[in-house]
């Protein structure tokens, strides 16, 4: 057994990473630190029992690159008899759609397919290639930006599903193992483009911290643990009974009043960092005027990475996106469209108007093929057994609620735009696909629904 499978298997146990019966997804680049985690893993399995998968997202920044690694991934996987997961997203058209940066959209993506991948293969852990080089580069890259003390403890072995069993090696013990066991990798071009403030940190800093310490690296290590082993004596946490619907996470108002008011903030903080599972580019300065939105129960905030915070029915909500809700019961509306419409009783404006340019950008708007739908047009809310058409199939909208992270209270309070035939959006959840615009669409009617007040 190699030195490194022996430190691995170490980090496993102490921390608890692994137990029994666990279903294992990797997320896989075909790097060497994810190849290396893989292979421990995979020769793991034969003295503790559980499953492994592998999830590669190619970003389609790298051209022929990128597929590349992609059908090195699919080979790698196929050789050992791994299940293996691949998508494709174009993180340039998310980086221009959410102003984003490239870093930014590319984190955002990866991550967000990553967990869902796990929800739907029912993974238990999600496992990441992170090394102390990594660590060391997060925990510079934070001092630079102003960091409290969390920001100095970097990232976590073990946080939430997520774990990560190579993050006290030093990259230079992992591309060693690769050699002695000859295992083959692809690099990352974009891995030296000096651009990247990751890289530049790397190529940089590293050599000349190298001289100064040729072990600073184990130096990082100590300063992460010993903040972590100082805040964990320092702090009694206290319990945050938060829930969360799919993407969507809340808090009640109550709880967090429950807290003494100097360890509000850090209760804030722990409950973003458990729902959320990262804390990437949030300040004190967010925190803070999240704290305003408690204090005053009301009102909401646009976190790093296009995140919402906000303040709804004595709950602190977030999510990546917020839903468009009324106070009735039981209702329908007839609307015209193209058009104006003001449902007072709803508290909504509704309008429509057919061109081929896009409407003004707006939270909870829709363009549909007008000669695809079945006018007169209506809005209503939920009935037990609605259905629309997704994904290549008819879908229940019951079941699209729990997947998009919509809370049983607020199912009837989400407006449907409807024709005579069919729902044909629900804002922010789901638009009906036989409605929605094709290549050869003549006419393209541009609805938009906001909030209407007197």
């Amino acid at each position: 057994m190699s030195c490194l499978e022996k430190k691995v298997r170490e980090v496993v146990k102490n921390y608890i990473l692994l137990t029994p019966g666990d279903r294992v997804l990797i997320a896989f680049s075909g790097g060497p630190d994810s190849v290396a985690l893989t292979e421990i893993l995979f020769r793991l399995q034969k003295t503790l029992p559980f499953e492994i998968a592998l999830f590669h997202l190619n970003h389609q920044l790298r051209g022929e690159e990128a597929y590349r690694d992609e059908q090195f991934c699919i080979t790698f996987a196929r050789e050992r008899g791994i299940p293996l997961f691949v998508e494709r997203y174009n993180v340039q058209m998310l980086k221009n759609l959410e102003k984003l940066s490239l870093e930014e959209a590319a984190r955002k993506a990866r991550y967000t397919l990553l967990e869902r991948q796990a929800r739907e293969w029912k993974a238990t852990r999600i496992a990441l290639g992170h090394t102390l080089d990594d660590q060391v580069e997060t925990i510079v890259m934070n001092l630079i930006r102003g960091t409290g003390l969390r920001g100095l403890m970097g990232m976590r072995v073990k946080s939430g599903s997520f774990i990560r069993p190579l993050l006290f090696i030093p990259k230079s013990e992992v591309l060693h193992f690769l050699a002695e066991e000859r295992l083959p990798f692809v690099e990352d071009s974009s891995n030296w483009d000096p651009s990247y403030l990751r890289n530049r940190i790397r190529l940089g800093l590293f050599p000349f911290l190298e001289d100064l310490n040729p072990r600073f690296r184990e130096a990082f290590l100590r300063l992460s643990l010993n903040i972590h082993d100082e805040i964990g004596l320092q702090e009694k946490q206290p319990e945050l009974p938060w829930e969360k619907e799919g993407e969507v996470s809340r808090i009640a108002l109550a709880s967090l009043y429950s807290i003494p008011e100097g360890k509000r903030l850090l209760a804030v903080r722990r409950f973003l960092l458990e729902s959320q599972g990262n804390l990437w580019d949030v300040t004190r300065d967010h925190l803070k005027s999240i704290m305003h939105l408690v204090e005053r129960k009301k009102g909401d905030v646009l976190l790093p990475g296009k995140l919402k915070c906000w303040i709804q029915d004595e709950y602190l909500y977030v999510a990546s996106r917020k839903f468009l809700l009324v106070d009735l019961s039981l209702w329908q509306f007839a609307i015209t469209l193209p058009g104006k419409n003001i449902l007072r009783e709803l508290g909504l404006c509704i309008e429509g108007r057919i061109g081929t340019n896009g409407v003004e950008k707006s939270e909870w708007q829709v363009s549909l093929d007008l000669d695809r739908c079945y006018p007169p047009f209506f809005v209503r809310n939920f009935r037990p057994g609605d259905r629309i058409c997704r994904g290549g199939n008819v879908k229940k909208v019951k079941e699209i609620f729990q997947e998009s992270g919509v809370f049983w209270e607020w199912r009837r309070r989400i407006p449907f735009l409807c024709d005579q035939e069919k729902i044909l959006w629900i804002p922010e959840i789901a638009l009906d696909e036989r409605a929605g615009v094709q290549e050869n669409s003549k006419r393209i009617l541009h609805v938009t629904m906001k909030k209407y007040e007197e």
